[in-house]
């Protein structure tokens, strides 16, 4: 039962996809975080993403993505407790290498089952969305939004009240498009070859 109003008529799923999605621009490189840079090199980084047509991405993004972490990471450590990474490695949940967001346009996708379900968390729809001191709490009318969830939680959310299919097109799958994931170790990629580690 979907509680949240859609706009549109949306395809649900209603169990996890068994794939995660890392998107990123190749000059950038993979699995990187802006809030690990210092803070001139991280608005520098975010002005050029701006500069490139992103005017979403407004003056003070930097200072909520910073607020939206520190949420994150108080909540990952009251959920999952102490993890290998202090800040994440952002994936979405499902193949979502469909090169929407000009501004990472490169794709890396993964099992699920590559991380430990105790270095998983998740927000539905993304942190920043979902973080309640960056935005009004519509938690009554969007039960999945201002929470961190687990692997356990989220599969019982996603059971409970579905997430729009990532196979359909951006347009169909409405405000909540997503599910991000946050990956608090980055061994299993390391192990795999995919990533050299910090």
């Amino acid at each position: 039962m979907i509680r949240c109003k859609r706009r549109i008529e949306t395809v649900l799923l209603h169990s996890l996809p068994t794939v995660i999605t890392h998107n990123f621009h190749p000059a950038r490189g993979a699995f990187r975080n802006v809030c690990s840079l210092p803070r001139d090199d991280a608005e520098r980084i975010i002005a050029s993403i701006r500069h490139d047509g992103h005017a979403y991405i407004n003056g003070d993004y930097f200072t909520r993505r910073l607020k939206t972490e520190d949420w994150l990471i108080a909540e990952r450590s009251r959920k999952i407790g102490t993890t290998r990474l202090e800040r994440p490695i952002y994936f979405f949940l499902g193949n979502m290498a469909d090169g929407w967001d000009e501004s990472r346009p490169a794709s890396i996708v993964l099992p699920l089952a590559m991380f430990d379900a105790e270095a998983i968390t998740f927000t539905f729809p993304d942190s920043m969305t979902s973080c309640p001191s960056t935005n009004r709490d519509d938690s009554g009318t969007c039960p999945w939004r201002g929470d961190v969830f687990t692997l356990a939680e989220i599969i019982e959310i996603v059971e409970r009240h579905g997430f729009p299919d990532p196979s359909q097109p951006r347009e169909k799958r409405g405000p909540d498009a997503f599910i991000e994931v946050q990956i608090w170790d980055d061994r299993p990629l390391v192990k795999n070859g995919v990533y050299q580690g910090l």
